[in-house]
């Protein structure tokens, strides 16, 4: 049986924000150009700045609908290719990145 587990790798976070998927309560969002509205279960490439997504995250906790794994579960079972990142740990990283850059 496989169960989802969160995995700590060093990654390079500019390369994961110019192909990240962010997805929402129905659509995702293109984090690259901003476009709103894309359905992230049939969408390789985004259809505004055509960046090809390799990664995906989700906005949700899955507090309401049976926990992390689940909603990590549905959005893997609709897209496999991607590798899954954990949204809070992406606004994290950024965050402090966008911090340093505006104190230079």
């Amino acid at each position: 049986m496989s169960f989802y587990i969160r995995i700590w790798q060093a990654c390079d976070i500019t390369n994961i924000a110019k192909h990240l998927l962010i997805v929402g309560d129905v659509t995702a969002d293109c984090v690259n150009c901003r476009e709103l509205g894309i359905d992230y279960a049939k969408t390789k490439i985004c259809p505004k700045c055509s960046t090809e997504f390799h990664f995906i995250a989700s906005r949700h906790t899955g507090a309401m609908d049976g926990g992390r794994g689940a909603t990590v579960k549905r959005i893997k079972d609709r897209r496999p290719d991607l590798t899954f990142i954990d949204y809070e740990d992406y606004k994290q990283i950024t965050g402090k990145q966008q911090a340093r850059d505006f104190f230079k």
